[in-house]
């Protein structure tokens, strides 16, 4: 073969790989694995009246699976909450947090409100969104109030 038939084999060769690569890089799926992992401005909206509560937290996922949420600071009713994560490689996850369902005239937390999340980060891993059901426990022996409507909203920091 001459050089320039071998050239010319070459050319091809690449040109028909470039497709290749190409099209297999626009069907590759995002990675979730880490995708929650840091610090969340999340606001989240209770639907237990109207108009709805909405509730702005910063929420620290970490890479152990552990997750703690409190209100954003100057929030009238301070509120922290701790839970568990766990996410799918599609970009689904759930958590489960618990935290204080109110405070008694000393300032003490009193019952617990506990809420299972379901929720999807955008394929940019910059954006979240859930839905939850809430139950509160008053703590003071009265069954628990819920399901409670819950939908979260939010953007990483």
């Amino acid at each position: 073969m001459n050089v320039r038939k071998k050239a010319l084999a070459a050319v091809a060769v690449c040109a028909l790989a470039v497709p290749v690569v190409a099209a297999g890089g626009a069907t590759a799926k995002p990675n979730y694995e880490d995708a929650l992992v840091g610090r969340w401005d999340l606001t989240v909206t209770i639907h237990i009246e109207q108009p709805p509560l909405l509730t702005p937290l910063f929420c620290d996922f970490t890479a152990d699976y552990q997750l703690h949420c409190e209100t954003k600071p100057g929030y009238p009713d301070p509120l922290e909450g701790r839970g568990v994560w766990t996410a799918q490689k599609d970009g689904q996850f759930s958590f489960w947090i618990t935290h204080h369902a109110h405070r008694d005239a000393n300032g003490n937390p009193v019952g617990s409100i506990n809420a299972s999340h379901l929720g999807k980060i955008s394929t940019n891993k910059k954006k979240f969104t859930t839905k939850a059901h809430t139950y509160i426990d008053m703590n003071d022996g009265s069954p628990w109030q819920g399901p409670v409507n819950v939908d979260g909203a939010a953007f990483r920091i």
